[in-house]
């Protein structure tokens, strides 16, 4: 049978220190090749980073970052009558600013953020699946998959979501595994904090933390004490936006009032669910969260708009074949808890983007990135346990399929 997603030895101690120090060892190894991967994927991301002009969206980070050094300090950051920045992108490039080159600093700071994904995806795997190579294919995976390389190559927001949730992810992980409560509390503190890093992370944050307690409760550790130091350790970093809106209350509006809660639905809140069970603007909102999930553009034609990915989908078509066994891993090996980590985080993550009204907006769902590679990922595992040869190969012809895919994807990126 394939394996769960149980514990099990990280590696195998090689040495009497090891042997008696076998933790340590592990944790030390752990972090010791999730730097090398981290600077990999910096090397990758970064590079020929200056041979391209600034699109419009990175010259919006490039101006706030350069106000940040000349000491104008603020929590949000206001670049047209309504368009506002969050905080964590403009606060990253202005200190990528410090050592890249003129006019490449947002984009030194998204191949940053998407180096630290890809160690971190690396650490989520090893939690997930106690086998040698399979978290280093995960991590590369996730490190060549069309919707990160695009993003975590242009300097703009919508990367900087996914450290957080990937840390959420790897605590949440821990959490359902052996029930410390620092684990809840730093992965629910990650989402928290995550707020402030792109217009559709409030929203998502909300739901995924919804999704923590669906999973503690799937795993019968959620009580009454996980559940409030839980949503006690997401609204600590949010008391940093209560107190500027208190100081700005009219920088409400264009921010959190369009982000997550119109202003005039917190002074009438009827009139807020009334516009929520509207039909119009309902079946306008599932209408395109179904279509978010079609398979069409995801995998084969990319979006309608290019946009960023210039034409190519979101996901190699190599990554479907291998979704096939890993649902079936998710549905009948996985742990509740893990079950409705995986499953509920996706169906979760385009819920922001419907309500803010954009079609097949990847750039701002970029949350279900390393959720569907973690399935996937279990797509192999399952393939490579299974007895049958042409499984195995199945597997192996899948992988190779994606580098070919990643080949075909490179080639029309650059050319």
């Amino acid at each position: 049978a394939p394996p769960s997603h149980g514990g099990g030895r990280w590696f195998e101690s090689t040495s009497a220190h090891q042997l008696s120090h076998p933790i340590l060892s592990s944790r030390l190894r752990t972090i010791g090749v999730a730097s090398l991967i981290a600077a990999v994927g910096f090397a990758v991301y970064a590079a020929a980073s200056g041979t391209a002009l600034p699109s419009p969206g990175e010259l919006e980070l490039l101006q706030q970052a350069a106000g940040l050094h000349e000491g104008r300090l603020r929590l949000f950051f206001q670049v047209a009558d309504e368009r506002w920045l969050q905080p964590i992108p403009v606060y990253l490039t202005a200190l990528a600013a410090l050592v890249a080159p003129a006019g490449s600093a947002a984009r030194y700071a998204t191949a940053a953020a998407g180096a630290i994904d890809v160690a971190l995806m690396f650490v989520l795997a090893q939690r997930l699946f106690p086998r040698r190579l399979i978290p280093l294919g995960a991590a590369l995976l996730l490190l060549v998959t069309p919707a990160h390389y695009v993003h975590a190559r242009l300097g703009t927001d919508a990367i900087f979501v996914l450290p957080f949730v990937l840390t959420w992810l790897i605590c949440l992980a821990d959490y359902l595994r052996d029930g410390r409560t620092v684990s809840a509390v730093a992965g629910a503190f990650a989402l928290g904090a995550g707020v402030y890093s792109q217009p559709a992370a409030p929203l998502t944050m909300m739901f995924l933390l919804v999704v923590t307690l669906a999973a503690m409760g799937a795993s019968a550790r959620l009580t009454a004490r996980s559940a409030v130091i839980s949503i006690g350790a997401f609204t600590v970093p949010l008391l940093l936006a209560a107190g500027w809106f208190a100081a700005h209350p009219q920088s409400y509006a264009d921010t959190f009032g369009r982000w997550v809660i119109h202003a005039a639905h917190l002074r009438f809140p009827l009139d807020g669910v009334r516009a929520l069970v509207n039909w119009t603007t309902l079946g306008t909102r599932v209408s395109l969260y179904w279509g978010f999930f079609d398979p069409s553009w995801l995998f084969f034609d990319g979006p309608a708009a290019p946009q960023a990915l210039r034409g190519s989908a979101p996901f190699f078509l190599a990554t479907l074949v291998l979704l096939v066994p890993g649902v079936r891993w998710t549905l009948t090996h996985a742990s509740a808890g893990v079950k409705a980590l995986l499953l509920g985080g996706v169906a979760v993550s385009p819920l922001a983007a419907s309500t803010l009204g954009e079609p097949h907006a990847i750039h701002s769902a970029m949350t279900v990135v390393p959720m569907v590679l973690i399935v996937a990922t279990a797509g192999v595992v399952t393939a490579l346990s299974h007895g049958k040869r042409v499984w195995q190969a199945l597997a192996w012809l899948a992988m190779a399929a994606c580098a070919a895919d990643f080949g075909v994807f490179y080639v029309s990126y650059w050319g």
